[in-house]
């Protein structure tokens, strides 16, 4: 998956830890140079406790860029970001979540800070293309335990879940779509804003389009 890094030279490895529970394990990735490790990311696996506790995972402590001996390899919004979001999504059945952090992802950070729905942001965006349907924005965790601002994304429980959840989404794209282009038009974070209206457009006339 990583093709990059055989490009520059770097190698990669994952070590695997236990958890704080049983069923729960973390995966550590790394990439290296030489005898050089820096981290990259970190995922954390909770395999579900049936028939209480349904699966989850989440990844934190990401690294937006790595240099190592001038060797620069960046994740943000590399061929690679995407293809681990659409890998470990596959991992996640019906009412089944996934967490990440943003602090990584400026343009998300920004965009949430300004009241976009989490769905319209660059990372929220890739969620909703892997079938997650329900996003809440965990801005302000909650305890010592909870870490950094995340997104928590979850995939629908049924059809019925699915078409509420997308009605949802579809009326809070129509209603964001005025406020992303007076952002626009007001020079504020322009950049990213033009990126969500172009989201908000291509939401509209696919996923919307139907909806009644």
């Amino acid at each position: 998956m990583f093709n990059s890094l055989k490009n520059l030279n770097l190698d990669f490895k994952v070590v695997e830890k236990s958890g704080r529970f049983p069923e729960e394990k973390t995966f550590e990735f790394y990439v290296g140079y030489k005898d050089s490790w820096h981290r990259l990311l970190i995922i954390k696996f909770f395999h579900g406790r049936q028939p209480f506790y349904r699966k989850w995972i989440e990844i934190f402590f990401i690294s937006p860029e790595i240099v190592i001996s001038e060797k620069k390899y960046r994740f943000l919004n590399s061929e690679e970001e995407r293809k681990l979001i659409e890998c470990l999504s596959r991992f996640i059945d019906a009412g089944e979540r996934i967490f990440i952090e943003y602090i990584y992802d400026v343009e998300t950070w920004k965009a949430l800070e300004m009241g976009t729905p989490p769905h319209l942001t660059r990372l929220g965006f890739m969620l909703l293309e892997n079938g997650f349907t329900w996003f809440k924005d965990w801005y302000f965790p909650e305890g010592f335990m909870e870490g950094n601002p995340k997104i928590q994304a979850e995939k629908p429980v049924d059809d019925i879940a699915k078409n509420r959840h997308l009605k949802e989404l579809c009326i809070e794209t129509s209603i964001f779509a005025e406020k992303a282009m007076k952002f626009i038009q007001q020079n504020i974070y322009r950049k990213i804003f033009e990126s969500v209206y172009n989201r908000i457009e291509k939401i509209l006339n696919t996923m919307c389009k139907n909806m009644t």
